[in-house]
């Protein structure tokens, strides 16, 4: 569905290239993480996919078209983006409107964007929000209020840029629901996170970026177990990973396995 062959950028008056040379394939239907420190070159590779930068040299391809080629407004009917500041991607007085926005560009009928904004509110919690002004919301429920505007959309790749952030425990619950909801209808789904529990938890690949470029890609159980990730530095190592490592347990693929495995071995 989206091809990276060989990209690479360099923001201006930079003396060296952001992304160099990289190569990627996202097949529909995958559920794909990035991870790395900062810097690493994430953003800016979740940004080239959406079509807001171009790469300096490469291709981009979306459905086997050209990225580049596609105006704004036919990379909105396939591309939904959710960026790390909510704030940015909001500017309509009403939780309502803004949800509403992105299904009149559509040109849906009125019977439509009221059917597909109502599932939205639902589906994300704002119902009782909805004639709230976004920014008079706490941080997590704004963050749902983008989500909300993707919920109503439903575009089949979605690029999520730390999309847990913000978020307490009660959020993240909903927030999680929509993204199970996403992944249970077949959207492609290609997201930043430095949460490696929340990676681990919601994704079958995971791609390692350093330096620009890519260091490892498979499983999460392959790469969020490798040493460099489990280095002490700006990035934490997943709680259930660092706790296999140092007691040599086998991956478990979640809390009770993990508990399971413990009381295996101290029998």
């Amino acid at each position: 569905m989206l091809t990276f062959n060989n990209v690479s950028f360099r923001w201006p008056k930079a003396s060296a290239y952001c992304l160099n040379n990289l190569s990627l394939n996202l097949n529909q239907g995958e559920h794909v993480a990035l991870v790395g420190d900062n810097g690493a070159g994430k953003s800016t590779l979740l940004r080239l996919a959406a079509g807001l930068l171009k790469a300096d040299e490469g291709l981009i391809t979306l459905n086997g078209l050209d990225l580049s080629q596609q105006k704004a407004q036919q990379r909105a009917m396939s591309i939904g983006i959710l960026f790390q500041e909510a704030e940015k991607q909001i500017f309509h007085s009403s939780v309502k409107d803004e949800i509403t926005f992105g299904l009149k560009q559509r040109k849906l009928t009125q019977e439509q964007i009221e059917q597909y904004t109502k599932q939205a509110l639902i589906q994300c919690e704002l119902t009782e929000l909805a004639d709230k002004h976004p920014l008079d919301l706490h941080a997590g429920q704004r963050r749902m209020v983008a989500v909300a505007c993707l919920a109503a959309l439903s575009p089949p790749l979605l690029l999520l840029d730390e999309p847990s952030r913000d978020f307490d425990a009660h959020w993240l619950s909903v927030f999680e629901r929509w993204l199970a909801a996403c992944k249970q209808s077949g959207t492609t789904i290609l997201t930043i996170s430095h949460d490696l529990d929340f990676v681990a938890r919601h994704y079958s690949r995971v791609i390692h970026l350093s330096g620009g470029k890519i260091v490892n890609d498979g499983s999460p159980s392959q790469v969020l177990s490798s040493e460099e990730l489990q280095e002490p530095g700006d990035l934490p190592s997943p709680t259930l990973y660092a706790l296999n490592q140092a007691l040599s347990l086998d991956y478990p693929g979640n809390p009770e396995e993990w508990s399971h495995a413990w009381l295996h071995r101290t029998r």
